[in-house]
């Protein structure tokens, strides 16, 4: 069977193609009929196969779980790689790893830790056999739920879309026509154009050392700080992209390129002032009207922003006098009655006029309109040379990510804030 991938690619161009062809011969017209239907066709058989292969690999994992009466360890499966060799419940998820890279059509580089392993899933606990029943204990939290955990963005609710196959086209409310008619009247949308935003894998990639002593533990609570150590150095790559990705360069497009400061782009700008100027409750309060006025007010409204933006937000009054903050922190940070979270990777040394490299940036808008996408499983590479006199191991992760402002139109940017 053929990968998704490539029957997506060949529907992809037997669509272009129906744009062009001449719509007056009927043969044409039939043959590019019956190639859509069969494409289409084996789409969906693929996207079964794909699903029924993925429920496979989760009981095979779970049935060597089982067997070795212990979970998978990152830190076994990273000490194993370096040593050379991998056994036992970590060669049968590398295998895996491969087989699923394959199917994806993913280029593996290294050792590939597969999607049921790094998600969630029932029947995912492993036992041993004792007095004729098995004794459970229920694993750690898996990767995807830690790296969630991680993201300032998804906390504030953006949309995360896990075990991707192929492209994901996305729909806008902008690509979508209404409207009213008499009984039996055609609807009256001319050329519309229907151009849909998608989603397609890019690899991303961190590195980091580890000592080999710490690789020979066999705790449980070493395989969790290795895995905390994997997933920031993750969630921030992602974050990164989120609102710093140039778009270009295999990197996806984030919400400060798509604001710049000249205001041409698609999100909503807002100024302080010709050079930047402090934070003020009135232009929080622009940020949320600019919003309502694009009839976006809905879903997962809030702020995030910088430490310190959210410091010159504590220390400034709503009024001159008023004895009341911007922000006033209880057992949630709330902006303007919106949640305020916050990330390092928002700037802090943006330029707006005469304020050279010092101004800060904060965003409002709903999260769910910002997409997150993971295809397949981790690639790791492990190399125990680099930094061998020091007795550490480098760790490079590489993953498959994509970010997507579905609604830019959901978004506002302030980008000159002196904080």
């Amino acid at each position: 069977m053929r990968k998704i991938a490539e029957i997506r690619q060949d529907l992809s161009a037997k669509v272009n193609e129906a744009k062009t062809i001449d719509r007056t011969n009927v043969e044409a017209m039939e043959a590019l009929e019956r190639s859509l239907k069969e494409l289409s066709a084996e789409l969906s058989l693929a996207i079964e196969a794909e699903a029924a292969e993925q429920r496979t690999a989760a009981q095979k994992l779970n049935e060597a779980e089982k067997k070795a009466g212990k979970p998978f360890s990152f830190a076994k499966f990273i000490r194993e790689i370096g040593e050379g060799h991998l056994s036992g419940v970590e060669a049968e998820a590398a295998q895996l790893g491969a087989e699923e890279y394959r199917r994806l059509g993913l280029t593996q580089v290294g050792h590939v830790i597969p999607s049921c392993v790094l998600r969630s899933a029932a029947g995912q606990n492993y036992g041993t056999n004792a007095d004729g029943g098995y004794l459970i204990e229920t694993m750690a939290p898996k990767y995807v739920e830690v790296l969630k955990a991680h993201l300032a963005v998804a906390q504030m609710g953006a949309t995360v879309l896990t075990d991707l196959v192929g492209t994901l086209p996305v729909i806008s409310s902008a690509q979508i026509a209404a409207g009213w008619g008499a009984e039996a009247a055609q609807a009256s949308v001319t050329k519309a154009a229907f151009a849909r935003a998608t989603m397609t894998p890019h690899r991303n990639y961190v590195s980091c050392a580890v000592t080999k002593d710490l690789l020979k533990q066999t705790s449980l609570d070493v395989d969790q700080y290795l895995l905390d150590l994997m997933v920031q150095a993750h969630a921030n790559a992602i974050e990164n992209a989120v609102f710093n990705g140039s778009g270009s360069s295999g990197q996806p497009t984030g919400i400060l390129t798509l604001a710049p400061v000249d205001g041409s782009g698609t999100i909503v700008p807002i100024a302080m002032g010709a050079n930047g100027a402090a934070i003020s409750y009135a232009k929080v309060v622009e940020m949320e009207s600019a919003i309502n006025a694009n009839d976006a007010n809905r879903g997962n409204l809030g702020y995030i922003t910088n430490a310190k933006v959210i410091g010159a937000c504590k220390s400034t009054e709503k009024a001159s006098g008023a004895g009341r903050f911007i922000i006033e922190e209880g057992q949630e940070r709330r902006l303007n009655g919106y949640p305020c979270g916050m990330s390092s990777f928002v700037p802090s040394n943006l330029t707006k006029g005469s304020a050279s490299g010092i101004c800060s940036a904060l965003v409002f808008g709903n999260w769910a309109d910002l997409y997150i996408g993971e295809w397949g499983g981790l690639d790791i590479v492990v190399d125990p040379y680099t930094l061998a006199s020091s007795a550490e191991v480098v760790l490079t992760l590489n993953a498959w990510n994509d970010v997507l402002v579905a609604e830019p139109k959901s978004f506002a940017v302030i980008r000159d804030i002196k904080a």
